[in-house]
């Protein structure tokens, strides 16, 4: 278990360009969660310091000075902290993740965010994620276990990590044969969600391979039928590629709440929460998208094959009910 500290404290370096702002301004400016006004309520109430000193609102600031921001009875949502442990030497960790925890901290998740999680159970502070997956996403990744690793290798990743295998369980009946996608991907400013991925002709370069590997006419749990398993291999490791990729197909990922039903549960969850009947819709709690393949070259061994099923318990029932038929097959 990682039980959120009741206390928590957050530290930040104060940038150039805020240089010579009062204290009051800097922090409204760079931590938007607050106003200003709750800003100049919090420091005058003791809860921030400056290089150590407590802290008025009026204070200037410079370059490099240190702010630490105190909050008591600090909460934050729960989410799964197992991981499961594929190898490890003196200079990398291959784990798989579960889906539903952030790798690095959110507005509001800092505490348990996936590094901070393997930091804390391998008593490591220096192992660092040399790639990433999103929030809801599961599957392999590899963590450079020190700085000098990180820093000789993160450039020359695709030197290690070879090939990278999904499985996702998607709406509709995928087609049969091999699939490429090379539609470039990019934000669109007109779009009300700014984060989602669209086809665009300005947008990077990007290629994802499927392959259906089963399809099921009946419900399997909360998954409405027709539907179907497909791997997805990267070939380029863009924002949100596979899933905006198979949007883009027509063929969006079963609880995917950004990329299906045009992003109206996304929109709905950042303005609260979702619903049972809203997940029922969806199909799932969180989207049945998972790396469970890879192909790893550890410096001075011959590649090997890792794998990992620590599929959410819908997407494994799902898993299971099809894979033994495709096998048979």
């Amino acid at each position: 278990m990682h039980e959120v500290p009741q206390t928590m404290f957050f530290e930040s370096v104060v940038r150039n360009e805020q240089r010579g702002m009062t204290l009051e301004d800097e922090l409204a400016l760079r931590f938007t969660y607050h106003s200003k006004e709750e800003w100049r309520r919090k420091i005058q109430s003791g809860l921030v310091t400056l290089n150590g000193v407590l802290a008025t609102p009026e204070m200037i600031v410079q370059p490099k000075d240190k702010v630490v921001y105190r909050v008591d009875n600090y909460t934050e949502p729960k989410v799964p902290t197992h991981f499961e442990i594929l190898y490890r030497d003196d200079d990398f960790l291959i784990v798989s993740k579960p889906a539903g925890i952030p790798i690095h901290h959110t507005g509001r998740i800092f505490y348990n965010t996936f590094t901070g999680v393997v930091r804390r159970t391998l008593k490591n502070e220096e192992l660092s994620p040399m790639h990433r997956l999103d929030r809801d996403t599961g599957g392999i990744m590899i963590f450079a276990e020190n700085s000098d690793t990180l820093k000789r290798f993160e450039k020359s990743l695709e030197y290690i990590l070879l090939r990278k295998i999904y499985l996702a369980v998607v709406r509709g009946k995928f087609p049969d044969g091999e699939i490429v996608c090379e539609e470039p991907l990019a934000e669109d400013p007109t779009s009300d969600i700014r984060i989602k991925m669209f086809p665009r002709k300005n947008g990077k370069p990007c290629k994802t391979v499927f392959r259906k590997v089963a399809e099921s006419t009946e419900k399997i749990g909360e998954v409405e039928a027709p539907f179907s398993l497909v791997e997805a291999e990267l070939f380029t490791g863009r924002k949100h590629q596979i899933r905006a990729h198979l949007s883009h197909l027509g063929f969006p990922i079963v609880g995917d709440k950004l990329y299906d039903f045009d992003g109206k549960y996304y929109k709905k969850l950042v303005q609260g929460s979702l619903s049972e009947e809203d997940f029922r819709i969806l199909g799932a709690h969180t989207q049945m998208l998972f790396a469970y393949k890879a192909l790893i070259r550890i410096p001075g061994k011959e590649p090997e094959w890792f794998t990992s099923e620590q599929f959410t318990g819908e997407m494994a029932q799902v898993v299971k009910a099809l894979l033994p038929a495709s096998r048979d097959a």
